[in-house]
């Protein structure tokens, strides 16, 4: 968890933010590629449309249609956190995000007997355009 959630709280506020994760995410280590998605989702909820690498991000949604069946598990757990954030937070490529996600489907992770649950990316994006949310930054990805 610390992976996932603590180094992506610290690492989207560094100077380093944009290089990090994407190096990251190349990592064979599980923790490695799963805080470089998480990273890199914490980047595309905070920083303005504007300024991000949209072409990046879209060839990065592409990876993961192509790749999610065959990455570690917690890999799987964080490409759908990146579809779901990409899809919530940057306009631009919504349609794309929303695109990857149908085509994602159910997105099967061992949560290891645990009540935790892996959200559908589609309903997901669905609530938050519903809720009036779709596009906004928060302010920081840390909880």
């Amino acid at each position: 968890m610390i992976s996932e959630y603590t180094v992506p709280g610290v690492a989207t506020e560094s100077k380093h933010a944009r290089d990090l994760p994407v190096k990251w995410i190349r990592s064979k280590n599980e923790s490695v590629a799963s805080s470089g998605w998480s990273t890199y989702a914490g980047i595309v909820a905070v920083t303005p449309d504007e300024e991000l690498d949209l072409a990046e991000i879209k060839a990065l949604l592409k990876e993961i249609e192509k790749g999610i069946g065959s990455a570690p598990n917690r890999v799987r757990y964080t490409m759908n956190g990146f579809v779901i954030a990409v899809g919530s937070h940057a306009l631009p490529l919504s349609k794309e995000a929303k695109a990857t996600a149908k085509k994602l489907g159910k997105v099967e992770v061992d949560v290891h007997g645990t009540s935790c649950k892996v959200p559908l990316a589609t309903e997901y994006i669905e609530k938050v355009e519903k809720a009036g949310r779709a596009g906004k930054k928060r302010k920081t990805v840390k909880c």
